[in-house]
């Protein structure tokens, strides 16, 4: 295997994925992928030690030297330090104040360098790398899952402000209804309405989304109602910014046959042209946008 091989890893709420990725091309080597569940409750050495377990058996199996690792990490983070500043969300709290920079060298025995960035970020730096934004200048990228992530591209780099550019470069905070983005736009807005209307307590928003391919109609107005929020909610940045092309990652993408076409509408009703991509790639996204980071600092 004559490739130059970098480390790419995505922290998750629940688990780490880390995997080789050929920094010539943005391929994940598939062989390599390691997966360990992390609970995100855990004190600070447990967590450190599960997230340094699954890169370990990444590096151990790697066929050359690793000179780098990239990690997309779940906010608020200092990214450039390394330092976590999650707290206020039940999950890493312990992590506050640690820089993990300098954890994970030390538990890994690691001499090179780590770097850091946000995970949505990370995933669509990998979808303009090598997904379904590849060649696109202007791409708006965002993850539906548990929150609402959001990223705002232009020639491959993160924009933070300027032309048609949300505060920060983020959509979850932006004002709406009665609330923001993430208060509409999430797992936890379709389980608590769907409870809300059915008296049903549901633990997956994948099983809303099987419910909804059985025309359930419940299910199937929640998704039409978030493929609104959704058009509402990017039309005017997708026009400002000028987004040829916006790509949609997240666990929530798989039911895309049923917010798709009201967020298309909402787009079409408002004169915008961006071209609505689901990515094929999901999660691989963000270890290619991991790596990604490393390519450009090292």
């Amino acid at each position: 295997m004559n490739k130059q091989l970098v480390v790419g890893a995505d922290i998750g709420g629940s688990h780490i994925t880390a995997a080789l990725i050929d920094i010539q091309t943005g391929a994940v080597i598939e062989s390599s992928i390691q997966k360990e569940a992390v609970n995100a409750a855990a004190d600070a050495a447990d967590i450190i030690s599960r997230w340094a377990s699954a890169i370990g058996k990444v590096i151990s199996n790697a066929p050359s030297d690793i000179k780098a690792i990239g990690i997309a990490m779940p906010g608020p983070f200092d990214y450039p330090n390394g330092i976590a500043l999650i707290k206020g969300v039940a999950k890493y709290e312990s992590l506050y104040g640690i820089n993990i920079r300098t954890a994970l060298k030390t538990a890994l025995n690691f001499s090179g360098e780590i770097f850091f960035e946000n995970d949505a970020s990370c995933f669509a730096l990998g979808e303009a790398w090598a997904g379904d934004g590849a060649g696109v200048q202007r791409l708006v990228a965002i993850t539906l899952g548990t929150g609402l992530g959001g990223t705002f591209l232009l020639d491959n780099t993160i924009q933070n402000e300027g032309e048609g550019v949300p505060p920060e470069g983020y959509i979850y905070h932006l004002p709406y209804k009665n609330g923001i983005a993430e208060d509409y736009i999430s797992t936890r807005w379709l389980l608590r309405e769907y409870s809300i209307r059915t008296g049903k307590q549901i633990d997956e928003v994948k099983t809303i989304g099987e419910l909804a391919a059985e025309q359930d109609a419940t299910a199937l107005e929640l998704f039409e109602t978030m493929g609104n929020a959704i058009g509402e909610v990017l039309t005017p940045w997708l026009a400002a910014f000028h987004a040829a092309c916006l790509v949609i990652g997240g666990n929530i993408r798989k039911a895309h046959p049923f917010f798709l076409p009201a967020l298309q509408q909402q787009l079409l009703r408002n004169n915008i042209n961006t071209a609505v991509r689901i990515s094929s790639k999901g999660e691989k996204s963000a270890l290619t946008g991991a790596a990604w980071i490393c390519k450009q600092s090292i």
